[in-house]
């Protein structure tokens, strides 16, 4: 296995709602199992009115049913894309580091990984408490609290700079990842993720399949000269995004 590793240290943080799953678990949720008033809060959201920490906050207590409906309805209507169990092998094999970050539940994501029997190597997403009466809530204390996005957990804080750090990837499809892909070494985008990134004039690699992205990598990103020209570019953005 050793023999097959990357010539360097890499890491792929990915995004899993709209990216890994298609379509969005938190709508498909909110549309078939919310009480309607989850409708006015997502307007409220959608006019800039709260950010999207509070709107999730406030909409996933609506869910009705608790966990088994959840997972009924994941079971039943939720897809993981199916080029996305190799690329996990993929990843394992070669020593790549595969990190989920999400905006989404981590408890759903975790259920369909196991569901679909895809390993990764961490999962970071907003939790999602199981009270004792049966009601649901979310927890946001692993995160730092400081967001340059409004995102329930801002990307921004997997690409901090730090010494002898690895290489790191962005695969990404929204409003989520929008912050994170000026920082990130490599992007991999799809809708509208690669609309911003053309719009911003970030670098990105589009993709749909998972295959397309691992062939990316074994084909380029594996060039020594090609990674450190990135990182530097990466450093230096979110180096300059933290200055007081």
């Amino acid at each position: 296995m050793m023999g097959e590793r990357m010539g360097m240290a890499m890491e792929i943080i990915c995004d899993f709602d709209g990216t890994v799953a298609r379509p969005d678990t938190v709508d498909e949720l909110l549309g078939a199992l919310a009480d309607p008033a989850w409708r006015a809060i997502e307007k409220q959201w959608q006019r800039g009115e709260i950010d999207s920490r509070e709107c999730m906050a406030r909409q996933v207590p609506l869910l009705r049913g608790g966990w088994d409906a959840i997972a009924q309805f994941l079971d039943e209507r939720v897809v993981v894309h199916a080029s996305f169990a190799p690329f996990a092998r993929w990843c394992a094999r070669r020593g790549v580091a595969l990190r989920i970050a999400s905006e989404g539940l981590d408890r759903v994501i975790r259920h369909l990984l196991a569901r679909e029997r895809i390993a990764v190597d961490s999962v970071w997403a907003s939790r999602l408490v199981l009270q004792p009466s049966g009601a649901l809530s979310l927890d946001f204390s692993h995160a730092s609290g400081r967001t340059h996005c409004g995102a329930a957990l801002c990307k921004c804080e997997l690409f901090r700079p730090a010494t002898g750090r690895p290489i790191r990837v962005l695969i990404g499809d929204g409003r989520s990842d929008f912050c994170a892909a000026a920082h990130a070494d490599v992007v991999f985008a799809r809708a509208l993720l690669l609309e911003h990134c053309r719009t911003e004039q970030i670098r990105a690699i589009p993709f749909e399949r998972f295959d397309t992205v691992r062939a990316v990598i074994e084909r380029h990103l594996a060039q020594p000269s090609f990674a450190v020209a990135e990182r530097s570019r990466g450093d230096a953005a979110l180096a300059e995004s933290h200055e007081p």
